[in-house]
């Protein structure tokens, strides 16, 4: 009986973590002039936004470059189409998951 118990949990544990990784997305705004001490948002995921995504890391994706205005379209463009379900801290060590290691200039 117990290792019927552990097997059902196990296999919801894996039903939730396959759910979360293909419908919700972290999306790390780095701190800037307009989010002095960024964010860490958890969204339902949309279009081709990944499980851990920035606004740098798209920009990248799309434009090949990082630059400010780049960055003000996709995140008005992400948090518009896009529900927020929960905001958090920023944390860098996402930031960096999402831009392959790369630090871009604030």
């Amino acid at each position: 009986m117990k290792k019927i118990v552990i097997s059902a949990v196990v296999g919801l544990l894996i039903i939730f973590s396959i759910f979360v990784y293909t419908k919700l997305t972290f999306f790390v705004v780095q701190p800037i002039g307009a989010i002095p001490n960024g964010v860490t948002a958890i969204i339902w995921k949309k279009g081709n936004l990944k499980f851990v995504d920035s606004p740098d890391s798209m920009c990248v994706r799309t434009s090949g470059e990082v630059s400010l205005l780049c960055r003000g379209m996709t995140i008005a463009s992400v948090i518009n189409n896009n529900e927020v379900i929960y905001r958090l801290p920023y944390s860098n060590k996402l930031y960096l998951i999402s831009t392959n290691g790369r630090e871009y200039v604030k």
